[in-house]
């Protein structure tokens, strides 16, 4: 009997959307270090030369509240950059005058294609959409190879995209899972981790959309239900992101209910916007 995920990564264009997600997190591993050093010479560098700032008493807070501008929604609760994840990670590299070395466009088309992946209504993207992925990513690489943990994501990140993982089934029990990683192995649970992480963020930003809404459109009702049907043939994974889903639901409950009350305010005449649940 095939374990949940065995059965996941059997489906070519959902294993391609972990694949990718895998190597958002490998970028963010391998410059996390740096960005961290980077960010405490851009707070000193602050500290002297605004005598405001000298003036002050510097806490715990200061170079949280330095960077916070810097991170895109969703992140502003984060207490500095070894608490985000690589969207923010790059934001921060994007728009910070620290990094000024780096040649912005090559951020922003991973930034645009971290985006694509976050708006996978599927959560499933093609070969040739993840090849042009990696290629991007390799491209940003290139700006930071005097650092050794860049060079190192540079290699596992090519592994990543060439592997097909394939699953061997040794027992009955997912734990017995074993996940071949070209001539490596990759213990089960380490790809479930990526695949939880990745899926949480893929509903922190429906969320954060939905919060913006002041009705439910039609894509994301369709996010929503497909959502909910992967997650009926997936109970491990829902009983996981038990909370989650609670507030994701909490919002589809709240939007729904408003939709209704603009309905009966209009004496349920008229046709809905063709964007708008019907």
């Amino acid at each position: 009997m095939q374990s949940e995920l065995s059965i996941r990564l059997n489906d070519e264009g959902y294993k391609n959307w972990i694949k990718a997600g895998f190597c958002l997190q490998k970028i963010r591993d391998c410059l996390l270090g740096f960005v961290c050093t980077e960010i405490e010479k851009f707070h000193q560098f602050l500290l002297s030369t605004n005598s405001f700032l000298r003036q002050r008493i510097c806490n715990n807070f200061c170079k949280p509240q330095g960077t916070k501008v810097y991170m895109p929604r969703g992140q502003a609760k984060s207490r500095g950059p070894e608490n985000c994840d690589a969207a923010a990670l790059l934001n921060l590299i994007n728009f910070c005058d620290q990094f000024e070395f780096v040649e912005r466009q090559k951020v922003i088309q991973v930034i645009k294609c971290r985006n694509d992946l976050m708006h996978s209504v599927e959560m499933s993207v093609s070969a040739e959409w993840l090849h042009n992925y990696i290629q991007k990513i390799l491209i940003l690489l290139q700006e930071f190879q005097h650092i050794p943990e860049a060079k190192a994501a540079n290699k596992m990140i090519q592994k990543i995209a060439s592997s097909d993982w394939q699953v061997q089934i040794t027992g009955t029990d997912a734990v017995d899972t074993a996940l071949k990683f070209t001539d490596e192995e990759i213990n089960a649970g380490e790809i479930f981790n990526v695949e939880l992480e990745l899926i949480r963020e893929w509903m922190q930003e429906l969320c954060l959309t939905l919060e913006e809404q002041e009705a439910l459109l039609a894509q994301h009702l369709n996010s929503l239900n497909t959502f909910k049907e992967f997650l009926k043939q997936n109970k491990k994974l829902e009983s996981v992101l038990y909370n989650e889903l609670q507030q994701l639901y909490t919002l589809e409950k709240k939007l729904k209910s408003g939709m209704e009350s603009v309905k009966d305010q209009d004496g349920g005449e008229g046709k809905p916007e063709e964007k708008e649940v019907p």
